[in-house]
């Protein structure tokens, strides 16, 4: 009897425990199942709202208003989104919010207007004016010039095509009105758009300087993957930088210098094929070679532009804007100039977007997931 006895009980014991097993093997089937639903779910709402932000880019550049839909899987599910629009004065950025069952997830892109001057090697708002001694310059793709084209001492230009008298719609850039003072193109302007390319970037990848002297860069472990350096002096012409970078420039790089004053790149004797560094200055961008240099960059200045090259055989790959006068001083120096449709593909160097304006070709960047 006690035998029987002990053998309920044991069994009582091993089927509570298969029960308690099974009840986890269940709950653990079920768990991971809402994991991998959730999961699933996420991701569809993820592509959701991705459709939403390309519908809201084609309803923001068609002028229409931004209205949310429905998106339809091929296993007869479907999700929505809504969109919604900030607008800032160089662009309109765009806000998806996909949803999927239970899902959520959003994301934004910035729609802005690419200048016209993106099309073009050389841009120049005023005169461009080659001088020299035993010297050639060679321009690539397209030059437009807003004033004339004149040539001094012994100097050659061959330009593949060049255009002179062109609208200043098509050769230079505005500032937007930052400051909605109904005025744009202003210092303020361009004081606050220096410090939104700054505060649209992580802190680790920027640098931020305030200061009325001449502020000197050059390359370091410090400046590795950082995107923006924003020189801010208190009135226009303080804040100037002096860049020296050379063959030490990391690989890959992708720089923009942002001053308030005067840029001017000593080039080096040479730069990193994959590097990246572009100019922004509210004043002149001045420029200086010697011996073998290359150069890959968006220049933008909002005055003039000064390049002097001596025993240079040099060549510089991308977009040069100049709102005012270019010069060119050569001496035994053999110059190329080639255009780069970076801009035009949506590779728009770091803070140059935020120089769009309500012309140009619509474009979408900035795209990033919001939490």
């Amino acid at each position: 009897m006690n035998n029987r006895g002990a053998a309920l009980i044991l069994s009582y014991i091993v089927l509570t425990v298969l029960m308690i097993l099974g009840s986890a093997f269940l709950a653990r089937s079920v768990s991971e199942g809402n994991i991998s639903r959730r999961y699933a779910d996420s991701a569809r709402a993820f592509w959701i709202a991705e459709a939403g932000l390309s519908k809201g880019y084609q309803d923001t550049i068609n002028g229409t208003p931004l209205s949310g839909g429905q998106l339809d899987f091929s296993d007869g599910t479907s999700g929505t989104y809504q969109l919604s629009s900030i607008a800032y004065p160089y662009g309109t950025e765009i806000v998806s919010l996909g949803s999927f069952g239970t899902a959520q997830r959003t994301v934004s892109g910035l729609v802005y207007h690419i200048s016209s001057t993106f099309e073009n090697t050389l841009s120049v708002g005023g005169n461009l004016t080659l001088s020299g001694l035993l010297a050639r310059v060679e321009v690539y793709d397209k030059t437009r010039i807003s004033g004339t084209y004149s040539k001094q001492f012994l100097a050659t230009g061959w330009f593949e095509d060049k255009q002179e008298g062109v609208s200043q719609d098509l050769t230079t850039i505005k500032i937007p009105d930052y400051n909605n003072n109904g005025t744009p193109d202003e210092f303020s302007d361009f004081v606050l758009f220096g410090r939104e390319a700054v505060q649209s970037y992580p802190a680790d990848q920027v640098v931020y300087i305030q200061n009325n002297g001449t502020v000197n860069i050059f390359p370091d472990q410090s400046l590795i993957d950082k995107k923006v350096i924003f020189v801010e002096g208190s009135s226009p012409g303080t804040g100037n930088v002096h860049i020296f970078f050379d063959a030490t420039w990391q690989e890959g790089q992708d720089l923009t210098v942002i001053s308030t004053g005067d840029i001017t790149y000593v080039e080096p004797l040479q730069f990193q094929a994959d590097a990246r560094l572009s100019t922004i200055a509210w004043e002149d961008y001045n420029e200086a070679s010697i011996f073998r240099s290359e150069h890959e960059s968006v220049m933008y200045a909002h005055r003039n532009g000064n390049f002097i090259d001596i025993l240079d055989w040099g060549s510089t790959t991308g977009n040069l804007i100049v709102n005012g006068n270019v010069s060119l001083l050569e001496v035994l120096s053999y110059e190329k100039y080639y255009f780069s449709d970076r801009a035009m593909n949506g590779d728009l160097p770091p803070g140059f977007s935020r120089l769009g304006g309500s012309t140009g070709i619509p474009g979408l960047t900035d795209w990033q997931e919001l939490p």
